[in-house]
């Protein structure tokens, strides 16, 4: 599956595509920016996602994400830019065509998980339009020792929700 979308502010073409199998190694460097544990980012690609894509410009890897896809709402596991790209708007285009790819597989809402320390990932889904849900308390119990980020105690996972179609309250709403 491959999708071009218009030149990029470079000039340069943006595609996505999913990546098979035997592809997944090129893009770990990336995602391990998203998880930085690399037992735990191969434990989610052997039991958590069920899909990996690959945003290139170019033919040239500049992102990758992992999907669960197997339920409903379906959930975005890893999400990262390759660092000489930040700040670009790659992240957000990315979400952006994650979520018509939800749309697209009938998925009611999405969600997404990022660290109670991760300042700057917080703002970054909602200003993707996600909204906060739920916490998901203790989850990175896996990590050796204490481990802080921007001075705060990495414990908890923030999941937020974007949600795909108007619920029906929000129809009704809108409606008056």
């Amino acid at each position: 599956m491959k999708r071009c979308f218009a030149p990029t502010a470079h000039g340069m073409a943006i595609s996505y595509r999913e990546v098979k199998d035997d592809e997944i190694e090129a893009v770990v460097p990336i995602l391990l920016q998203a998880e930085e544990s690399e037992s735990a980012l191969r434990w989610s690609l052997a039991h958590l996602s069920d899909a990996v894509y690959r945003m290139d410009e170019d033919d040239a890897p500049v992102g990758a994400a992992t999907m669960q896809w197997r339920d409903d709402p379906c959930e975005l596991m890893e999400l990262a830019i390759a660092p000489e790209r930040h700040g670009q708007g790659l992240g957000k285009q990315f979400v952006a065509w994650l979520v018509e790819e939800a749309r697209r597989r009938g998925k009611r809402q999405m969600l997404v998980g990022t660290a109670n320390s991760s300042i700057g990932n917080i703002a970054f889904y909602q200003r993707c339009g996600f909204r906060m849900d739920h916490v998901r308390q203790d989850y990175f119990w896996y990590y050796r020792g204490k481990h802080y980020e921007n001075g705060i105690q990495v414990c908890d996972m923030l999941v937020f929700r974007y949600d795909l179609v108007a619920s029906d309250a929000k129809r009704k709403t809108s409606r008056r």
